[in-house]
This record gives structure tokens, C-alpha cells and sequence, in this order.
């Protein structure tokens, strides 16, 4: 059934849509189109056709009424008008202002979810927040990645998603009403896991405030990116795109830029504990290869004959040191020395 409207207050509404159109223009027969299909007429043909009507059925325009109807026609003017539901509500106010300016702010939202977040993604809340159900406002219908990110929890660190218990994926569009659950890495469902580790044996990119944990990584035999230099958010982003590579960093921030797929916030400081870390959060231990990249630059180690490095080594180690190993990229020669025993320690430690 159609709603009731004069043809006096559907001429100036039209006008109203005119005026505050969010767009470049449009016609006032098209703005007229817009309303009475909004109202529930086929169009501007059959509203005349219905007021000329004296046993028209109308459904008559309270404010009530309009409160009740108020999602439905933001989402309908929102379809009608290719617009977004924010613009769509702006409208929707300068329609009826008398009607819903008392009763609806124009910047309440539209819809609510409740958020339930486990295990580490806790590390991200505070206060009344943590462990506790999170009622979430919205409009229109935004990715789930955008509105976790939007409560500060960062995509790289989610490994499943529930909504209303079926498994979802990070393009899956919110609707209101829905309960959400969002668990951390590692997650024990496996059917429906989210981004975590690309290969066996990774490839890491620290950013330039992680340089020891870089060392510690390298020492251990994984391809490790750093740079004691600064390029940026944007820059860091694109190699960890271009190469595949998890990111560590405690940036939280860079961790929600689009371009990234992997990565993790190291909630530890000091750099041991930050090692050990990384390594039991991807289970790296059994894939240890120590002695195979080279802590200063990430080239390639191999071992090289004693005689070839004599004027790289002091003359007190090349005396007694028959090993010698090799960066295939910076030069640098490497031999078990005092600190060998201490790097296994500590490698043997982190298991």
C-alpha cells in the first residue's frame, strides 16, 4: 500500500531533493520519480493516476510512522538514488525535519552488531572491552576487516571469523542484528583459516626498529628484510606485497594497511623475548637452519677454504680456526668462535 502525500508537499519535497542532491544535478521530474517510488508508487505516472483516485488505498505519513519506516527508506532512497546510506539519511532529514530531527540524530547510525574477541586479539582492548561482548554501530554495509580494524585490531592478527556460527572470510559485508566472533592466530578451526604463514620457511620484513630481532632471525637461517634505514609505511607495505613476506613491526597502524596479508605486532620489547616470540607463535623452531644467512646483510653463508679468507681473519684465530664460512654477498667471514656456543643457547632456549 502507498503512503499518502499531497501533490503540494511531493512538489516542494521535490525541490528539497533539487537542492540538496548529493550529486552534480538532477532534473526535478527525476527527483519526483525518486519520491514516489520511495513512497511506494510504480512512479510519477501511477501516484497521479492513484491521487486522482477517489478509493485509492493510502497508508497515511505520522511520525510514527516515519520512525518505524526509517531504516527501510535511508537503504530504498540509498538503492534509488545510487547513493551512500549517509547521504541517503542526510536527505531523508531534510524531508521530513519536523518528523525526525526530535527523534533521530542525524549522526546515529543505522544498524548494530555485537563483537566477541578471543585469545591475543585481546592485546589490542582495553578497559571494558576486553573479553566482553562489543556493541558496534554502523551504516550501510562495511567489510568485517574494516570494522574489526575500526575497533583496533589489526587483519593480520585474525586467524577465523564467525558470524551467527557460520565461517566467514575478510570481504564478508556486515548486516545489523549479527553476532560476531573473531579469533586469533594460531586458531584451532582449520576450515576456515585466515592469512597466517605463507610458507614452511618464510621470508620476514622488519621494520627499521626491529634491527636485533632481524640479527636473531638471521642467526636461526630465515630470510630476513631490513633496513637500518627509514622508507616509510607505503614503502614497507609494497615489498611485503611484492615478496610475499610476513611483517613484523610494532606499529600497529602499518599492520592495517591493505597491501599487507601477513604479518604480526611484537608485543615484546627486549629483543630475546622477541625472538622467542616469533618463533613459537609460527612454530619456526623445527625449521631452524642456523648459520645459513648472514646477520649483517641477509646474503647467503658458505663455507669457503682457510686460505681464501687469511687477510679477512685476525692472525690470533687463523692460527687455531680451521673453519671458515662466508657471505656470498657482503664478504664476511664467519667462525665458530667464543659467542658460538652462547648463539645455540639461545637458539635451543626459544624451543
Amino acid at each position: 500500500m502507498p503512503f499518502s502525500i499531497s501533490a503540494n508537499t511531493l512538489k516542494h519535497q521535490a525541490k528539497i531533493v533539487v537542492k540538496f542532491w548529493p550529486f552534480k544535478h538532477i532534473k526535478t521530474t527525476q527527483a519526483r520519480q525518486l519520491l514516489t517510488q520511495l513512497y511506494g508508487y510504480k512512479d510519477d505516472h501511477h501516484y497521479q493516476k492513484l491521487l486522482a483516485s477517489p478509493h485509492a488505498p493510502f497508508a497515511p505519513i505520522t511520525e510514527s510512522v516515519l520512525i518505524s519506516q526509517y531504516k527501510l527508506w535511508v537503504k530504498n532512497l540509498a538503492d534509488l538514488g545510487s547513493m551512500n546510506q549517509n547521504q541517503a539519511k542526510a536527505l531523508l532529514h531534510q524531508l521530513w525535519p519536523a518528523y525526525l530531527n526530535q527523534q533521530i540524530a542525524l549522526t546515529d547510525k543505522l544498524y548494530r552488531v555485537s563483537f566477541r574477541f578471543y585469545g591475543d586479539c585481546n592485546d589490542f582492548l582495553a578497559g571494558e572491552m576486553l573479553n566482553q561482548d562489543i556493541s558496534y554501530a554502523f551504516d550501510d554495509r562495511p567489510s568485517i576487516k574494516d570494522s574489526i580494524e575500526a575497533l583496533g585490531i589489526p587483519h593480520t592478527e585474525v586467524g577465523a571469523i564467525q558470524v551467527d556460527q557460520q565461517w566467514v572470510g575478510f570481504e564478508y559485508l556486515l548486516q545489523d542484528g549479527q553476532t560476531v566472533k573473531v579469533f586469533p592466530h594460531p586458531n584451532q578451526d582449520t576450515t576456515h583459516p585466515l592469512p597466517y604463514m605463507p610458507s614452511p620457511r618464510p621470508c620476514f620484513l622488519l621494520d627499521v626498529h626491529l634491527g636485533a630481532l632481524a640479527r636473531y632471525l638471521r642467526l636461526a637461517g630465515f630470510n630476513c628484510l631490513h633496513e637500518n634505514q627509514d622508507y616509510g609505511d607505503a614503502v614497507l607495505a609494497e615489498i611485503a606485497a611484492s615478496h610475499t613476506c610476513i611483517l613484523l613491526t610494532r606499529d600497529i597502524g602499518l599492520l592495517k594497511r591493505s597491501k599487507i596479508k601477513y604479518g604480526r605486532w611484537i608485543r615484546n620489547v627486549l629483543p630475546e623475548q622477541q625472538f622467542k616470540e616469533v618463533v613459537q607463535h609460527y612454530q619456526l623452531h623445527s625449521a631452524f637452519q642456523p648459520f645459513t644467512y648472514c646477520v649483517k646483510c641477509n646474503g647467503h653463508i658458505k663455507p669457503v677454504a682457510k686460505n681464501s679468507v687469511q687477510a679477512l681473519v685476525p692472525a690470533g684465530v687463523f692460527a687455531w680456526q680451521q673453519d671458515y664460512q662466508q657471505c656470498q654477498n657482503c664478504g664476511q667471514v664467519f667462525w665458530k668462535g667464543s659467542h658460538f656456543k652462547k648463539i645455540m643457547q639461545i637458539l635451543q632456549e626459544v624451543a
